[in-house]
């Protein structure tokens, strides 16, 4: 009775381990583990059935015949097989139990298939009240394992699934045997083939045991196997959900399994996905071609269709891997969308013009390259159109740069109104705009478009509560008229802009091959310009200044002067003022502070030298420390040396102008304005400037005997400088009769070509001796003239 209880209990144990690992296997492997519980637990009821024999003392001898004992056997094993099948793979919500009445049928087949194998000198007779209890309890106690192992996912289910698998057993067994009745009759000859009940019972008790070991020893280390598979699974889900990336797997072009992260990309659900064709998701037949070549390389890019015909740009990667024992392909898929759009805003941005949205220089060029191609090919015209706001800065000076870009804005939009839908705008930089008009028929449409643009752009303007009136000008050239190559394109109608802005503002001017032709000249000059400063190639003159009343020499005017090897003397006129457009004003203008100073150490100390200041040093350099560096480079001292400046430097920024003159009065140095009476505010001026000299602008000079209304300016000015205590310079006389018009003005100091034309720094020496004659004249002269009021009298 212990080793049938044992072996029924160890059988029972190892058949609701492996029914247990059946239901969680996947359904391929599902048959074998099924057989095999069928196997272990017919084995373990069939052994038990007749171990117990054993505790059965019969008054006759017992046998056991072969073939039925081979048969319950059998039936025990299929009966149990099929029992635990239905339980796991039937989808009725009664399954389980249902299956396990199937194997308590099949306990009970075995047990009384088993007693029809028993022969003995004995009738057989049945209680078949017991014998039905026997078959009740049997099927209820199996109806219930079945219930309990399949519904509880813990030990409690194997356990107690089993211990009540064992109610099942025993009490079909036990209650079976007392149903049973030996009547002894006549001993008889036990029949041949039978077995020995002994001898069966042990050989059935070591296999049923050995069997039902192997069975719970497989069940456990597959169990515990299929812990740390699941573990596996687990973590390697985990580490699937935990990415950043979509993660899919594919077998045949269907989608198996994918992580959470790949259902939030698409915004779809796992159920929705699995099962589906992964070109299903493709946005066009480029994303089916990037997934069908992606590999273990460089990421490919593909567009994916997601829910609500939504669109996301993915990079894909795959590599074939085993899954579930066949080979299959895994995708990852990490969305760049986001960075698809900060990378095109970023594109836009680099080729776009921030303020108002218009392709900025860098692709203006592009787009001007490929229509001329375009053109070349088709052989068909081109316009290249700029235009410029006339006079923008001072919208930004005195509304400030929030006007000045909200006018830059309607500007663009003005102009793109006016323009033909294939035309291709562009703002180059600050106010200025260029436009391309591609495949046009002639000049003269090209030029009415150009028209049409200025116009529009300059009629009355509103911006917030400001009512502006802005202008434009433009200059046109043509593809391949005017020329092929695109920077010359652009060179022209930046050529024929400047000059429309130089033939008076708002107009069109088309390109002119001889403007092109001076202004290739200009830049030459510039050029060589620029490398006569560097290389000091430039010379000075200096203009004498003496005193009326004695004749005697008081200082020099320093003139710059340039001798170029191949243009011979450039008039000053001409490169001063390429100078001051280029810049190159600056360093010229602190070579010739440091040269004249330098020039001047060596005079006598009663002579000043005096240098013109260009407005440009005034605005952007820094003109103090030139003159202070200047001075201590040369040792000249601060008052000998006497700035000049002209009003326009007041005018432009007089805040500025009023700094930089006292920061000059601070060194020691002398000041003059120069061209005086030229300008609308020059009295002004000298009540809110410390100024020490004024000269009296040659303008007013020239023909001063034949000029009364020049005579009373000349004498209000004198007269008034005189009472302020400032020195007057009279410059551009060049007859004695222009001189004797000033009367009786000993104190005055006269510069001019009567006295001398300018002469260079070797002659400076010489010229006391060379000039005493005209100066004694000079001198004579004003000594000899009575003051203009008396003559006036």
């Amino acid at each position: 009775m212990a080793v049938a209880a044992l072996l029924c209990a160890l059988s029972a144990l190892a058949a609701s381990f492996l029914v247990r690992r059946a239901q969680a296997a996947e359904s391929a492997r599902q048959p074998a583990w099924l057989l095999f519980a069928g196997f272990v637990t017919g084995t373990g009821v069939w052994g038990t059935h007749f171990v117990s024999m054993l505790a059965y003392e019969s008054a006759t001898p017992v046998a056991f015949r072969l073939i039925e004992t081979a048969v319950s056997l059998l039936l025990a094993v299929v009966v149990s097989t099929g029992g635990w099948a239905v339980a796991v793979r039937w989808t009725h919500s009664y399954a389980a139990p249902i299956g396990g009445a199937v194997v308590g049928g099949g306990i009970a087949a075995m047990h009384f298939v088993g007693m029809e194998a028993m022969r003995g000198s004995a009738i057989v007779s049945w209680d078949f009240g017991l014998v039905i209890a026997a078959l009740a309890l049997g099927v209820q106690f199996s109806a219930a394992a079945g219930a309990l192992m399949l519904g509880l996912n813990d030990r409690r289910g194997v356990i107690g699934g089993a211990a009540l698998l064992v109610g099942g057993v025993v009490s079909l067994h036990y209650i079976s045997m007392g149903a049973m009745q030996l009547d002894p009759v006549m001993a008889e000859a036990l029949p041949s083939g039978s077995l020995s009940p002994k001898l069966l019972a042990v050989t059935i008790a070591l296999g049923a045991v050995f069997v039902a070991s192997v069975g719970l020893a497989t069940a456990v280390i597959d169990q515990h196997l299929g812990q740390r598979r699941q573990a596996e699974t687990r973590r390697i889900r985990a580490l699937a959900e935990a990415t950043f990336e979509g993660v899919v797997m594919v077998r045949d072009g269907m989608m198996l399994d994918m992580n959470e992260r790949f259902c939030e990309m698409l915004n779809l659900e796992r159920d929705d996905l699995v099962g589906m064709p992964l070109a299903k998701l493709a946005l066009d037949y480029g994303a089916i071609e990037a997934m069908h070549e992606a590999d273990d390389g460089d990421a490919l890019t593909c567009r994916l269709r997601c829910r609500d015909r939504a669109e996301m740009t993915a990079q894909v990667r795959s590599r074939w891997m085993d899954f579930g024992g066949e080979e299959a392909r895994l995708f990852v898929f990490r969305d760049i969308s986001t960075e698809e759009r900060a990378r095109a805003r970023m594109t836009h941005l680099a080729h776009h013009d921030t303020l108002t949205g218009l392709p900025n220089r860098l692709k203006f060029r592009e787009a001007l390259e490929v229509e001329l191609k375009k053109a070349w090919n088709e052989d068909s015209l081109v316009a290249l159109m700029f235009f410029d706001l006339d006079r923008f800065k001072e919208v930004n000076d005195v509304h400030g740069h929030a006007t000045g870009d909200r006018l830059l804005v309607s500007v663009s939009e003005r102009l793109l109104d006016a323009l033909p839908r294939n035309a291709i705008a562009a703002r180059l930089s600050g106010d200025e705009f260029a436009v391309l008009l591609p495949d046009v028929s002639c000049r003269e449409d090209v030029l009415t478009t150009a028209q049409r643009v200025v116009n529009n752009v300059g009629s009355p303007l509103s911006i917030g509560k400001l009512h502006l009136k802005v202008s434009a000008s433009g200059g046109v050239t043509l593809f391949p008229l005017d020329g092929e190559d695109p920077d010359k394109l652009m060179n022209q109608a930046d050529l024929a802009l400047y000059r429309a802005k130089g033939e008076g503002r708002n107009r069109v001017c088309d390109f002119d091959p001889k403007l092109g032709m001076m202004m290739q000249e200009r830049r030459m000059l510039e050029a060589d310009l620029a490398l006569a400063i560097e290389d000091d190639l430039l010379t000075l003159n200096f203009q004498p200044q003496i005193r009326l009343g004695d004749g005697r020499i008081s200082g020099f005017e320093a003139l710059v002067r340039w001798h170029d090897d191949r243009r011979g003397n450039v008039a000053p006129t001409e490169f001063v003022q390429i100078a001051e457009e280029s810049g190159l004003i600056l360093k010229m203008g602190e070579w010739v502070i440091e040269t004249a100073c330098r020039e001047a150490v060596g005079w006598p100390d009663d002579r000043r030298v005096a240098v013109n200041v260009s407005p440009a040093q005034f605005k952007q350099g820094n003109l103090v420390y030139s003159v202070q560096r200047a001075l201590a480079k040369s040792g000249l001292a601060p008052h000998r040396l006497e700035i000049e400046i002209t009003e326009g430097v007041l005018i432009d920024d007089e805040d500025r102008a009023i700094k930089v003159l006292r920061g000059l009065k601070d060194l020691g140095v002398g000041l003059a304005i120069d061209d005086f009476g030229t300008g609308y505010s020059s009295l002004s001026y000298l009540r809110a400037f410390p100024f020490d000299k004024i000269k009296i602008d040659r303008s007013f000079m020239t023909g001063l005997q034949n000029d009364p209304e020049a005579q009373i300016i000349v004498r209000a000015t004198i007269d008034l400088a005189r009472d302020l205590g400032i020195s007057v310079v009279v410059e551009g006389v060049e007859e004695f009769d222009e001189l004797g018009a000033l009367g009786f003005q000993p104190d005055l100091i006269l510069q001019g070509y009567l006295l001398s034309r300018p002469i260079t720094r070797g002659q400076i020496a010489s010229f006391d001796a060379e000039s005493k004659a005209i100066r004694a004249e000079i001198a004579t002269l004003v000594g000899s003239s009575r003051p203009l009021r008396q003559q006036q009298a």
